[in-house]
């Protein structure tokens, strides 16, 4: 009797375990890095990008320093984000646009801050075309 209430429960445990993980969305489920590189300061990188509706831009500060950056949308004349990314921490911004994929983004990062070159980009999307 203890055998079988043993493996009952051991099996309500293992499915009550499961079935959220397979239910559950993932945070990076798919997403795939379209365009990535090098960021130099005090200049302006425009990186154009073929993708899915929905792009995911991060940006690290691998410096000491602070990063003062704006990113935007060039295509839409749109700004996604403008502020300083701290020593050593990342920023991410998404952005949507309407429309059949493949869609073409154009995105630039206005890197004021022109004491470093230690700065990285990379925009992510479910596909990259």
């Amino acid at each position: 009797m203890g055998s079988t209430w043993g493996r009952r429960a051991a099996a309500a445990l293992t499915t009550a375990v499961a079935v959220p993980l397979l239910l559950a969305p993932s945070a990076s489920a798919g997403y795939k890095v379209c365009a990535g590189g090098q960021l130099p300061g005090g200049r302006t990188t425009t990186v154009g990008v073929l993708a899915d509706q929905v792009i995911s831009i991060k940006v690290h500060n691998h410096d000491w320093r602070g990063l003062a950056l704006t990113i935007r949308d060039v295509k839409w004349k749109k700004t996604l984000w403008k502020g300083v990314v701290a020593p050593g921490k990342d920023k991410k911004v998404r952005t949507d646009v309407f429309g059949e994929p493949p869609i073409g983004y154009k995105i630039a990062f206005d890197v004021t801050s022109n004491l470093s070159n230690n700065y990285t980009y990379a925009i992510s999307s479910a596909r990259c075309y």
